[in-house]
């Protein structure tokens, strides 16, 4: 069963060889030996020669034949190889170890997940494991970071319920495929490195920022006066793309205008800035505590209202840029943010 781990006496750190442990211990990497194979699946982790370890100590397999595996390296030979080899299948378990905690947290109440029936909700929970875990495993530089599993747990769903039964038997595939793509474009948010450039986790909340500046200023200014911090509440929507903060149904629908917006992170930003606005006078009268509880756990909203807000909002902001620019006499001269104030929609 893919999605209930094998549990197996002894624990997995002894068998490690000495050698490897007196190195992890030296190394301060010591809390990698407190993985056992409780905490494992032998489906989901291999080493990086494609080979699942059981408790007995062998290797055996999974990719035997597979030439051109980007996760598959030569089989260790000598004693330092055994160790390296060693030394990665832990790494491997810490990194499932972590993605598991996050998994078995997504959509804790959709029926889809729970399904008991031949252990389905298991085993599509275990799906979501196989898949950041082989994208951690790709893409280095980035690796796996929390969120992730609330955006491939939508994905998951949506493909895995597809009325066609032949698309859904390849729903790990697909979702795999549309996760990679979407982090294409957002991966930059989960990389610490890059936080504060223009693409980065600072860089998008500073755009939010400034966009609510530019059309609720008073708003804004109120979040700051009573120190709400722009990060309490929109890393969240945007690490998510918004996906813990309505039911999934609205989820669905606010994606199916995000993925066919040709500019996903204004599209976003300003779907953000729209909810802001929408609940403006009740974080108008409320203190700290109350705005952030509004902002956290945010109302039941009618997403096509919500859609359709956000884009009289964008299309409002382009109009006044085309006056300032063009022949409108209330208009002309004036900077976009003096004309928002000004001129009437």
């Amino acid at each position: 069963r893919a999605g209930t781990p094998p549990r197996h006496e002894p624990a997995m750190a002894s068998l490690v060889p000495a050698r490897t442990r007196a190195h992890l211990r030296s190394t301060g990497d010591e809390s990698l030996l407190r993985i056992n194979e409780g905490t494992t699946n032998v489906l989901l982790v291999v080493d990086d020669d494609g080979n699942a370890i059981s408790s007995d100590g062998q290797a055996r397999p999974l990719l035997e034949g597979i030439d051109d595996d980007p996760l598959r390296l030569p089989s260790p030979r000598s004693e330092d190889s055994v160790e390296r080899h060693w030394r990665q299948f832990f790494e491997n378990a810490a990194l499932l170890d972590e993605i598991r905690k996050d998994v078995v947290r997504t959509h804790p109440d959709l029926q889809f997940y729970l399904e008991t029936e031949e252990d389905l909700g298991q085993r599509r929970y275990a799906a979501l494991e196989r898949i950041l875990f082989v994208w951690a495993k790709l893409n280095r530089g980035v690796r796996y970071v929390q969120g992730m599993n609330e955006i491939i747990g939508t994905v998951y769903y949506v493909l895995a319920s597809d009325r066609n039964p032949k698309w859904g038997e390849r729903a790990e595939a697909d979702a795999y495929f549309l996760f990679n793509t979407i982090m294409v474009e957002m991966r930059d948010v989960f990389v610490p490195s890059l936080d504060d450039s223009d693409t980065g986790i600072q860089g998008r909340i500073a755009d939010y920022v400034s966009l609510l500046s530019l059309h609720d200023p008073e708003v804004r200014c109120h979040l700051e006066d009573v120190g709400v911090d722009p990060t309490f509440y929109v890393i969240r929507w945007l690490t998510t793309l918004l996906s813990r903060e309505f039911p999934l149904p609205d989820t669905i629908r606010l994606w199916d205008s995000l993925f066919a917006s040709p500019g996903k992170d204004a599209f976003v930003r300003y779907v953000c800035v729209t909810m802001v606005v929408l609940v403006r006078e009740r974080l108008l009268q409320g203190d700290l505590s109350a705005c952030l509880r509004l902002l956290q756990g945010y109302p039941p909203t009618d997403v096509d209202r919500l859609l359709d807000a956000a884009r009289a909002l964008r299309t409002y902001e382009r109009a006044i840029a085309d006056a300032c620019a063009g022949e409108n006499e209330e208009a002309r001269g004036m900077g976009l943010r003096e004309a928002l104030r000004t001129v009437r929609p």
